[in-house]
């Protein structure tokens, strides 16, 4: 057994005990067999209490983060959950007219072939009914496992090159599908209650010249900036309504494109994502502060 899949057996056996999981897939939509949509749902279940979040349209023109909640009955395996409020959305379609999922069904939540199958209801924000679908889900377990035995076949094979063979690795596979990517006129818009919050930028990898610009609400917060492996901490304080931030690269350094990363801190709540631009490319960031 390689020491990654070890690793992540470990990793398994923790998570189980503190009562997380996570699932990957795709949500299919009635009445247009044509239409699958990527899906992710990560929370954690104490006492039959379930808490998390779900993201729609992975790395899409409509990636949305919702709060999830629900309960699971660990006697007759039923699992249900509902999307409630949007933590934040790169779609430009109002918030009223968001089509919830709630789901409720059978599922073994604890294995390590886990999956979720079943039909969901789309339920509007006043309730109203919209589109309803099948929820196609597998566990991080089982993706682990069938990623690492792909790349196993691959590695064997003479149809693909060896920079190719290189490039397939599942645990960079995994964390893209983790990572919240924002490009080229792009906006994510984040929602808040809070009064302030706190940006963070830094380079995750190899410091190799990212220089980039920050505006807040059209003034300069952040000049030619270098980043670095050390964090550049940033307070800001937020007015109700909308609050634009916009980053700008100046520079993409050794490594192309631009990719700093970027954490938005909102009190009880992380926003972790990439920036991934090119020189002179702008992506926006909108922090919409809700009324108490």
């Amino acid at each position: 057994m390689s020491f990654y899949i070890r690793l992540f057996a470990l990793f398994s056996v923790l998570s189980f005990s503190q009562n997380k999981y996570e699932y990957i897939g795709v949500l299919k939509l009635n009445g247009d067999k044509s239409t699958v949509i990527s899906y992710r749902i990560v929370f954690t279940e104490d006492k039959g209490k379930v808490i998390g979040y779900s993201v729609t349209d992975l790395e899409g023109k409509h990636e949305t983060k919702n709060e999830i909640r629900g309960t699971f009955n660990n006697k007759t395996n039923e699992l249900v959950f509902n999307e409630q409020s949007i933590l934040y959305t790169k779609s430009k379609i109002e918030p009223s007219s968001f089509c919830f999922v709630n789901f409720e069904g059978k599922v073994k939540i604890i294995n390590q072939n886990s999956k979720i199958e079943g039909d969901f209801k789309g339920l509007f924000e006043n309730s109203q009914k919209c589109i309803d679908g099948k929820i196609m889900l597998i566990g991080n377990d089982k993706l682990i496992k069938q990623l690492f035995k792909i790349n196993k076949k691959l590695q064997k094979t003479n149809r693909v090159s060896e920079k190719q063979k290189n490039e397939f690795n599942p645990l960079r596979i995994l964390d893209s599908l983790k990572l919240n990517r924002i490009g080229a006129d792009e906006n994510l818009s984040i929602f808040s209650k809070n009064n302030s919050i706190k940006i963070e930028f830094w380079d995750a990898g190899k410091e190799d010249g990212d220089i980039v610009n920050l505006f807040h609400n059209g003034k300069v917060v952040l000049r030619n900036y270098n980043v670095k492996n050390q964090k550049k901490i940033l307070d800001f304080k937020l007015v109700e309504g909308n609050n634009f931030f916009e980053i700008e690269s100046v520079s993409e350094g050794d490594i192309m494109p631009s990719t700093p990363k970027i954490n938005i801190i909102d009190k009880e709540r992380n926003y972790e994502m990439m920036a991934n631009l090119k020189k002179g490319e702008k992506a926006k960031l909108t922090i919409i502060k809700k009324a108490p």
